[in-house]
């Protein structure tokens, strides 16, 4: 049975209330054949389809790629943090022994977590397709070793506090996800929904739903939205569309944060989910374009730093100024203290290259620290800051 994505039927999403003493909605099975009828979401399927292209283009031939893969996760975390309300940024990420702050260390522990989590949620999709055991798994990987986030990592939540409810406070709607006993059938719904491939569904509409109804049936007490854009992207690795963890869709939604309730919400209250359709596949197409100007933005400071090198460095510089450069891409924030260690020079010679660095205008220090300065490479964290 075909079904319109734009669905107008009451009781898809059926209220009920429990024993517990609260009111949860049950959301409709997605296992299923669907349509649509706005002929404009194909053509803007043909259109993200030849971006994400582009994009994959990028990754398969751009330099030293990997190397660079951590700033374009810091971007994902940054976002995905800002649309939970908590303000980070590439300082914290990246620079957790500069301040003995809370906040810098689990930032720094939240980049680490995702790096982890999709590095061996992509090796397990080499091995098996997509489980209830790997969400759950990626889902604990995402909050390992973080307060109070760690008791429930990697859990299906047995009970719901609406006070935690994100949806509730961006757009002022008072919806409660289904209930535990709804909860495990609409999450194998689910996941037969994503293997099913007798329903011949393009797979970013496929994705698109798998998203609306993640946020829509919540498995987690916390990190819903985050382990749901995780996955997006791990479908986008498992299909090949991409071969790098290069896609930054938070980076979109984050930018349109109050759209992405309000149109979750729709859903719910109006059974129209052909809107968040073409909603997401706007931010699909505009993310791949963002990384794709990323990329490009990039290659150019590789570039601008080659030539003033070979410009400004004396020619027996060249190697170790390379090779400094190199360190500083994956790690953007050393002291000289480390940069002796890394290159394994004398603390008189990692000085000397650091001040050389200085002149020349590739870092800058930072201020307060008096002692175990710290310098970072300025131009490059300007690209991916948010």
């Amino acid at each position: 049975m075909n079904v319109k994505l734009n669905m107008r039927n009451k009781g898809d999403f059926i209220n009920q209330s429990h024993r517990e003493g609260y009111k949860s909605t049950s959301s409709f099975l997605i296992n299923r054949s669907f349509e649509w009828q706005d002929k404009q979401i194909n053509i803007m399927l043909e259109s993200c389809m030849h971006r994400l292209g582009e994009l994959n283009a990028y990754c398969r031939f751009f330099k030293d790629i990997d190397i660079h893969l951590p700033m374009f996760t810091a971007i994902e975390v940054t976002a995905s943090n800002m649309m939970e309300g908590i303000r980070s940024n590439m300082t914290q990420a990246f620079l957790p022994s500069a301040s003995k702050g809370y906040r810098s260390l689990i930032a720094h522990k939240q980049v680490t977590n995702y790096i982890n989590s999709i590095d061996w949620a992509v090796k397990e999709l080499e091995k098996f397709p997509l489980t209830l055991h790997m969400i759950k798994e990626t889902h604990r990987m995402l909050y390992a070793d973080l307060p109070k986030e760690e008791e429930t990592a990697g859990k299906l939540r047995m009970k719901f506090n609406a006070k935690d409810n994100k949806h509730q406070e961006s757009s002022g709607s008072k919806y409660t996800p289904p209930s535990k006993y709804d909860l495990k059938i609409l999450i194998n719904d689910a996941k037969w929904f994503w293997r099913n491939e007798s329903l011949e569904l393009p797979y970013l509409i496929k994705m698109a739903i798998s998203l609306c109804q993640f946020e829509t049936i919540l498995p987690f007490l916390d990190g819903n939205g985050r382990t749901a854009r995780t996955l997006i992207l791990l479908e986008l690795l498992s299909l090949k569309f991409i071969e790098k963890p290069i896609f930054c869709l938070s980076a979109f939604f984050e930018k349109n944060r109050l759209e992405y309730y309000h149109r979750l919400n729709l859903i719910r209250s109006k059974n129209d989910v052909e809107q968040w359709i073409r909603f997401f596949i706007t931010g699909m197409n505009e993310t791949a374009t963002f990384c794709i100007e990323k990329l490009e933005e990039l290659q150019d400071l590789k570039n601008n730093y080659q030539d003033r090198i070979e410009t400004k460095l004396g020619k027996k510089r060249h190697p170790s100024a390379k090779q400094l450069l190199h360190i500083f891409y994956s790690k953007p924030y050393l002291s000289v203290n480390e940069i002796k260690e890394e290159m394994q020079l004398s603390f008189q010679s990692a000085n000397q290259l650091v001040k050389e660095f200085e002149e020349v205008g590739f870092i800058k220090e930072m201020a307060g620290a008096r002692r175990n300065r710290v310098f970072y490479l300025w131009e490059y964290l300007a690209i991916f800051e948010m």
